[in-house]
């Protein structure tokens, strides 16, 4: 039975009762206002939406300051905060913030540069909301880089990096109000730590890449386990030419490190290894896929584990054999560490090689999807860095059912040229997707009418032209409710939406 008109009225008045839980998804960009670059480093879902921390600069070239953004839960900007340093300052880049057990998060913060020749280290404790409680003075050396800050079990505060070199990395343990415990240098093979996890004995675990000139520890993936005291328990090195970036602790007991590691070509790809808690490789996968030269980049860069055991991870790709000029990659693995699905966004569509699309950080959120940050590259002017804030569902869809057209990869910029009317509608539905000048369609486009569950109900092909798609959908038999429109062509995703029918 159709809905009446006061039927749907009274559809739309409920929904804020009847939808509770509904996912929500979307793919918003925040420039920086002083027309400089703004990049997003780690994210978490909070009550009233999301909270991202990043870094961003002033406009002059010498300074950079560590900033906080709240989001709503429709990724609608309505907070910013800057920590003014004078100075160039970095937290880390792929999620290196951490939650506090006791509410709010820790992170550590390097000041460098502008004519003073030491580095100095801080501990920032923030409030729930990204406000900052107090900050703390460590100590100052002739180099100091962050990478990565986690809470214990204990409660302390673990600060990995990069130290003078050969020291190279270094492991600083502190209290939750940053007094001092120990700092430890690990010495040669220098590498660059760039995650670290605590196992349930409380020894840690740092993941990165050496790069040293001794030819046997060059640019090799570089995983090592210590006491809670800095002690070396052991390491493990990968063949030359990879590095990891990420790392994490998996339900077994074991770790799984990710990055990337070239092939016999030189080409970059994506890494995977699972380890198990004395060190030897479970598994190892290598040939996820790769960019297309010896200078482009592909390369996972943060995850986590879920609860059922399979892997989220997220990173970047530059391929323009596969259409990916620049993506941001998000694949799903099993536990085994096999390939479940994966999915290829950009904000900028259409855009010449040469513009990353980054993920840095990827965290579950309570509605059973994913929550994104890190850097989108546009056209200048403004500036061309840009924070990237992208919301999933449950199967990496920016629009649900995504994972039912047959394509995975996904050019959101388009979403905002699709234009839908009448919606509702009770006979006919018009679409209109406007493109972007020298925009390439591959083959016929088809629109794909899902209902709630994610079943096909309507495919039709769609006219198109060098500047538009436009086409119809007879919805007249179609059962009153909710549905999801896709927009497709040969290759790839181009933008999608809900449509009521009454």
């Amino acid at each position: 039975m159709k809905l009446t008109r006061w039927s749907y009225l009274m559809m739309i008045l409920a929904l804020p009762l009847l939808g509770r839980g509904q996912i929500v998804t979307f793919d918003t960009v925040q420039f920086n206002p002083v027309n400089s670059f703004l990049v997003g480093r780690t994210v978490f879902e909070i009550d009233s939406g999301y909270l991202v921390f990043g870094v961003g600069g002033d406009g002059t070239g010498t300074v950079q300051d560590p900033r906080t953004f709240l989001f709503d839960t429709a990724g609608g900007l309505f907070q910013t905060s800057i920590f003014t340093t004078d100075r160039l300052s970095e937290a880390g880049a792929f999620g290196p913030v951490a939650q506090s057990t006791n509410g709010g998060y820790f992170s550590g913060v390097t000041e460098f540069g502008n004519g003073i020749t030491e580095d100095s280290l801080y501990l920032y404790r923030y409030n729930e909301v990204g406000d900052t409680l107090w900050t703390k003075y460590l100590l100052s050396d002739t180099t100091l880089a962050m990478r990565k800050c986690i809470e214990t079990a204990n409660g302390d505060v673990i600060l990995v990096g990069l130290h003078e070199w050969p020291k190279g990395a270094f492991m600083f343990r502190v209290t939750s109000t940053g007094d001092s415990i120990r700092f430890v240098n690990f010495g040669e093979p220098a590498f660059f730590p760039m995650s670290v996890v605590e196992d349930a004995d409380g020894n840690l675990l740092l993941a990165g890449y050496t790069d040293t000139s001794l030819p046997q520890f060059q640019f090799r993936s570089y995983l090592l386990k210590c006491t809670p005291e800095g002690e070396v328990i052991w390491w493990r090195a990968r063949p030359a030419r990879s590095g990891y970036g990420g790392l994490l602790l998996t339900n077994d007991g074991g770790v799984v490190a990710f990055g990337k590691a070239n092939n016999e070509d030189d080409f970059s790809g994506a890494l995977l290894v699972k380890y198990a808690s004395d060190g030897a490789e479970v598994w190892v996968r290598d040939q996820i896929i790769f960019a297309d030269s010896e200078t482009r980049v592909c390369s996972f860069l943060n995850g986590f584990q879920q609860s059922d055991g399979s892997l989220i991870i997220c990173g970047t790709i530059r391929n323009t054999v596969l259409d990916l000029f620049d993506k941001g990659m998000l694949y799903k693995f099993d536990e085994e560490g096999n390939e479940i699905w994966s999915r290829f966004y950009s904000h900028y569509s259409d855009i010449s090689v040469g513009y990353p699309q980054e993920f840095y950080d990827v965290k579950p959120t309570s509605d059973g999807g994913f929550i994104l940050t890190g850097e989108t590259n546009g056209p200048a002017p403004p500036n061309p860095v840009r924070l990237w804030l992208v919301k999933l569902d449950s199967m990496g869809c920016l629009v649900p059912g995504c994972h039912t057209v047959g394509v995975q990869e996904f050019e959101s910029q388009l979403q905002n040229a699709l234009h839908i009317s009448p919606n509702p509608a009770s006979e006919r539905v018009q679409m209109r997707l406007a493109l972007p000048e020298g925009y390439r369609l591959e083959g016929t486009v088809l629109a794909l009418l899902l209902d709630a569950q994610g079943k096909e109900v309507l495919r039709v092909q769609v006219p198109a032209n060098t500047t538009e798609v436009r086409g119809q959908l007879d919805v007249s038999g179609v059962p009153s409710g909710l549905y999801y429109l896709h927009l497709r062509d040969g290759a790839k995703w181009l933008a999608g939406g809900k449509v009521i029918v009454e």
